[in-house]
């Protein structure tokens, strides 16, 4: 019977011109669970997943790199994009940014259970504080990034880098080496999951809330295409009830409603 060997003949080959066809997208960051976690983990971070279902024929390489150079990389069109950076890193590096967001941050100011420190968004707020911890690379404002700029404060700030400074940076935390830290509220909460860190690290305020994209590469020609196709996912999976699956596995709502 030759007809069905060659309809399989037929398919074999499509395959191959579809695998041939299909394009590498190496995305970028450092582990900021649950938008990105570890690339090998059962769950490699909700945005890894959006990715991969908005771009089902292209092989989505996602790789843990620390923050500023997974920019650097991505600004110089060595990586195809950047995972989680805000409108003004996106302008900063030159990165292109669609319309739809990929989540919220919330910049959070942490510290040990039982101390009295709150922050309501004033850079005074912070003045107790001897040893903060940030993240190399990371954008800060309101308050805190105020606080921060103050060249009095330099000797007390403690930028983490590497591939997962958050984590570094809470654990420092909860066994009295920092006073403080800023980090996002999502990814504290993730953190917080965590026996080694549970009830001995509070939130003392956090700023409003700002929106996080996926930045594409510039040099890229398909950098704006990307972009475009990312908005135009992000709706269908919001429409067709994906996106509320996906992000259900990470104990999130859409950041939409």
């Amino acid at each position: 019977m030759r007809a069905p060997a060659l309809c399989l003949l037929s398919l074999l080959l499509l395959l191959a011109v579809g695998r041939a066809n299909a394009e590498r997208l190496e995305v970028v960051a450092d582990v900021w669970c649950p938008f990105n976690c570890q690339p090998d983990a059962p769950l490699p971070g909700y945005v890894v997943e959006l990715l991969k279902a908005v771009f089902p024929d292209d092989n989505i390489d996602y790789r843990v790199l620390p923050w500023k150079r997974a920019l650097l990389q991505t600004r110089n069109g060595l990586s195809s994009a950047a995972i989680a950076a805000t409108q003004y890193m996106a302008v900063q590096e030159h990165l292109q940014i669609g319309q739809e967001s990929i989540g919220y941050s919330y910049d959070c100011l942490y510290v040990a259970a039982g101390s009295p420190l709150k922050y309501q968004g004033r850079a005074d707020d912070l003045n107790s504080l001897r040893r903060l911890g940030i993240v190399l690379g990371y954008d800060y404002s309101e308050g805190l990034g105020e606080w921060l700029a103050r060249p009095s404060n330099k000797a007390k700030v403690f930028s983490e880098s590497g591939d997962e400074p958050a984590a570094r940076n809470v654990r420092k935390l909860s066994r009295g080496y920092l006073d403080g830290m800023i980090e996002d509220r999502s990814v504290m909460n993730y953190l917080l999951l965590n026996s080694e860190f549970a009830g001995r690290v509070v939130s003392a305020g956090c700023n409003q809330s700002l929106p996080l994209y996926v930045a594409f590469a510039p040099q890229q020609a398909k950098g704006a295409e990307r972009a475009a196709q990312l908005d135009r996912g992000i709706v269908a999976l919001r429409q067709s009830g994906e996106l509320a699956r996906i992000l259900a596995k990470y104990g999130l709502q859409d950041w939409a409603h």
